[in-house]
């Protein structure tokens, strides 16, 4: 499919040091190539992905999208999920673009669960004046096809 996965040599391990991979540069600096960095959700790997901010800006033509689950201990309400974020943009000195309401408690998550963080999701935009693209909702979720507003995810299983 011409994807290219690069991670960090730390991944699946118990080291969780705020460092990116040298061969990011690659794609980093090449123009022609669109790229995806997931970088974890709190300032250490936003840190990381500051080498790149000038790179980033100077395109001028990037997408940074703020990924917020209400169930997750740090961010149970909008109050918290917006300090979090000005963390993470102070410190990766690039601003967000985009909420995705990624709202879920695993295996468990209901459509009832997701429904339940539609309000959060909204005051979180009308706090930070960004638009929320859409809501990942995992495929084993009995959902109605909501227009576009949510997007269908097939969760690999994860092999150890």
């Amino acid at each position: 499919e011409g994807i290219d996965l690069i991670c960090s040599e730390f991944a699946s391990s118990n080291v969780d040091i705020p460092a990116l991979p040298y061969t990011i540069n690659r794609i980093v600096n090449d123009k022609s190539t669109d790229f995806v960095l997931d970088i974890g959700g709190d300032d250490r790997g936003a840190f990381a992905l500051g080498r790149y901010t000038p790179a980033i800006l100077d395109e001028n033509d990037y997408e940074m999208l703020f990924v917020i689950n209400r169930y997750r201990p740090l961010t149970p309400d909008a109050e918290s999920t917006v300090e979090i974020m000005r963390e993470i943009e102070a410190a990766s000195k690039i601003p967000f673009t985009a909420i995705v309401n990624n709202s879920n408690i695993g295996n468990e998550t209901t459509w009832e669960d997701i429904q339940a963080s539609f309000e959060y999701a909204n005051e979180i935009s009308r706090r930070t004046g960004l638009p929320v693209k859409f809501t990942s909702v995992a495929d084993f979720v009995e959902a109605p096809d909501c227009d576009g507003e949510i997007l269908r995810l097939q969760l690999q299983k994860k092999i150890i």
